[in-house]
């Protein structure tokens, strides 16, 4: 995907998950909302593959917090091009979920700890009072080995997310009956045997939920 396209893409998933103008399965929001929410991402933040846009961790994580979310997020992007956009502010809870794509293209050690800083810095000064919990990569046992493996993504990002929580999504990506099967219906096309289904998304959200009471 090029860098425009990329742009374009996370612009457009801002607009429409965080300014209401979703699809017809979106989640009915508080009238008031006690909170603010901000999710920044890739795939899994924007929803893929969730049987429907209400069933993805960024909008049950609303709800059950009855926050107001904003989404900024793509497929296929990379810490660094999350880090170039303008991230959100203002928010009461931040989501961080990046780094997945950096393991898939094999970003450079030195290079991933340095984005990830940066998007890190980025989501603090636009939301300095904010919780905020920093998801780990999502990589199911399955994918084939790499020359830098998951575990230095995600070590970096435990180092990196101080101050937050940190949310190990290992443990759910290995769980039988989170992804797949592939070519179900999504909201989002034929799902694949990568991303997590309705149930991964959900027990996604309900990790995050836990790490930020905690």
């Amino acid at each position: 995907m090029q860098p425009s396209r990329i742009r374009r893409s996370i612009a457009i998933a801002v607009l429409v998950v965080g300014c209401g103008g979703q699809q017809a399965h979106a989640p009915a929001q508080p009238q008031v909302a006690k909170k603010r929410l901000v999710v920044v991402g890739d795939s899994l933040a924007f929803g893929r593959f969730a049987g429907t846009q209400a069933e993805a961790f960024p909008q049950r994580v609303a709800a059950a917090l009855q926050a107001r979310p904003e989404v900024l997020a793509a497929p296929g992007v990379t810490t660094a091009q999350i880090a170039a956009q303008d991230v959100p502010g203002g928010a009461d809870v931040v989501v961080v979920e990046a780094g997945t794509n950096d393991f898939l293209y094999q970003t450079p050690r030195r290079r991933f700890a340095a984005d990830y800083r940066a998007l890190l810095a980025k989501v603090t000064a636009a939301s300095p009072n904010a919780k905020r919990v920093c998801l780990t990569t999502w990589v199911p046992p399955d994918v084939p080995p790499a020359t830098i493996p998951a575990s230095f993504y995600d070590a970096t990002i435990r180092r990196a997310c101080t101050g937050g929580a940190v949310a190990d999504l290992s443990g759910i990506s290995a769980q039988p009956g989170m992804r797949g099967p592939e070519g179900r219906s999504t909201a989002f096309g034929p799902g694949d045997a990568f991303h997590p289904n309705s149930a991964g998304h959900a027990a996604i959200a309900r990790l995050i939920e836990a790490r930020e009471r905690g």
